[in-house]
């Protein structure tokens, strides 16, 4: 499987003020002079071996292909999360081993082929040579587990007995319990209390606390993997590197673009139902392919631009983002949404075809639309930051009216798709011109727009009093109005009356006005 490089573990908050903290020539000259007989706990993981073990075992597992869907899969579910609370973060690991130990099952030997080049390999012989000239007892410990840690240290001959290690059934409970308590209950606690303690993370607080004395060293041969993670499947890149710190698509995607979507042609369709699945799986297909976009603009951000926008994700986990697999997942999830809506689109009925042929039509309707976009973004990436105003006003009519390529709706409907458009367009334009986005009051200038444009149109007699107040029209000028009031409320701090300043003390200017220095 291939691996995506990373410098440090995310698991753990990296704090290089504390007093366990040595550099590796620190260490290795304070373990030349450890006093004989004095017991070592030695962390494996990022230590004595210079990998994570649990990482490299998933790497190591085939078809890579499928298992990277997998993992990736389960990271955007994270069902760890679902039934363990608050401990969940202890259960991550052993959910991705134990899934790939039932749907792979001869993982375990392809580990142990690997492990034999793999383990003699990434040894860190740096540490073993102060190890192996120490005169007292030296125990392994680690929260990797125990079948992938066996072989490795058999392979890279390391002659210490694994003291504590994980298991399928007692993971979690060693995570909880700590590795401190875990030896406890083996040596004793007079044992822990004069041995010396080796790691490299700050997870292991409990044990560099309770030894004599505790050595935390990061080691820079160290070869950090993320496995699972390449290729990406859809929205990855978008959750873990283009906007890590936003519920994005369940905000904006499912809660703007598809509600939108819906309303506009899922309720004008004489099959809502239908049309709002095909609806669905277009949109995930749109998607697949706009990522290509987004990591298209980090990477030539960081070439070209002076000021780039690139989250540090990016320069570990952008080269796990393959466009061809991305146009890939976006043609692959077209075929049903175009199959749905086969007897639904305009396409067919006007090309007067049926069945597979009317499906086919729709999709390369749809194609044409993506491909379209995957221009205006290559457009959008390649021109100055004030110039990217025109092509972003087509990137975000496109988010939505974009689906008339395939759908049809009603002229409010139509109408609402553009004034949508629009209201995403002039924060970017405020942006991009030295002003601030943030908190403007996108679903009031939507509102604004539309409910202006429908005034015009009434009063010039280009749509009627019936056509106003149909039901999928009502449905969505209440939608607009309730999300516009919404807007207001936020802001309704700043509507109240303007009150007199206060001008302290006579004959003082107040605070913002100039004196008059003519003479």
């Amino acid at each position: 499987m291939d691996e995506t490089t990373v410098p440090v573990s995310e698991c753990e908050q990296r704090n290089d003020t504390n007093p366990f903290l040595v550099q590796p020539g620190e260490l290795i000259d304070s373990l030349r002079g450890c006093p004989d007989g004095t017991p070592l706990f030695v962390d494996v993981d990022d230590t004595l071996w210079l990998s994570n073990s649990t990482e490299q075992f998933i790497a190591s597992v085939q078809p890579s292909l499928l298992v990277a869907l997998l993992l990736q899969l389960m990271d955007l579910l994270q069902p760890w999360r679902w039934f363990n609370g608050a401990e969940h973060r202890h259960y991550r690991d052993l959910y991705r081993v134990k899934a790939l130990l039932i749907l792979f099952p001869w993982s375990r030997k392809l580990w142990a082929r690997r492990v034999r080049q793999l383990g003699p390999e990434l040894i860190n012989h740096r540490l073993m040579e102060p190890l192996l000239q120490h005169c007292g007892p030296i125990y392994l410990v680690s929260y990797g587990f125990e079948f992938i840690l066996m072989p490795l240290l058999e392979a890279a001959r390391v002659p210490w007995p694994l003291l504590a290690s994980s298991t399928l059934d007692n993971a979690v409970f060693f995570r909880q319990l700590g590795k401190a308590q875990f030896i406890r209950q083996s040596l004793g606690e007079e044992e822990v209390g004069r041995a010396w303690s080796v790691t490299d993370s700050m997870l292991d607080r409990d044990l560099l606390e309770s030894s004599s004395k505790g050595l935390l060293c990061r080691w820079p041969e160290s070869r950090s993997v993320r496995a699972g993670i390449d290729p990406m499947l859809p929205f990855v890149y978008t959750k873990k590197v283009k906007r890590p710190t936003e519920s994005y698509f369940t905000r904006a995607v499912i809660g703007h673009d598809y509600l939108t979507l819906v309303l506009v042609f899922g309720l004008a369709s004489p099959e809502p139902l239908l049309t709002c699945a095909s609806l669905f799986l277009f949109l995930l297909s749109y998607f697949s392919a706009y990522e290509i976009g987004y990591a298209e603009n980090d990477r030539l951000g960081l070439l070209y631009e002076a000021k780039p926008k690139v989250s540090e994700a990016f320069l570990r986990l952008g080269c796990a983002f393959r466009p061809w697999f991305a146009w890939c997942c976006a043609m692959a999830l077209a075929f049903p949404a175009s199959w749905l809506a086969r007897d639904l689109s305009w396409v067919p009925r006007t090309t007067g075809l049926q069945g597979g042929e009317a499906a086919l039509s729709v999709w390369i309707s749809f194609m044409l639309l993506l491909l379209a976009v995957r221009v205006t973004f290559y457009w959008f990436n390649r021109i100055k930051e004030r110039g990217r105003a025109v092509p972003m006003l087509l990137l975000q009519l496109a988010r939505i009216a974009g689906y008339f390529a395939v759908f049809s709706s009603s002229l409010v409907g139509a109408l609402f798709c553009f004034s949508h458009g629009l209201s995403k367009w002039i924060p970017y334009v405020t942006y991009r011109f030295g002003g601030e986005r943030k908190g403007m009051p996108l679903h009031l200038f939507n509102a604004l727009m539309l409910f202006m444009v429908l005034l015009i149109c009434w009063a010039a007699g280009a749509t009627t009093w019936e056509q106003l107040t149909q039901w999928h029209t009502l449905v969505i000028l209440l939608y607009v109005a309730v999300r516009a009031v919404k807007d207001v409320w936020g802001f309704r701090a700043a509507m109240a009356p303007l009150k007199p300043a206060e001008r302290g003390d006579p004959g003082v200017l107040p605070p913002g006005v100039e004196e008059d220095k003519r003479v």
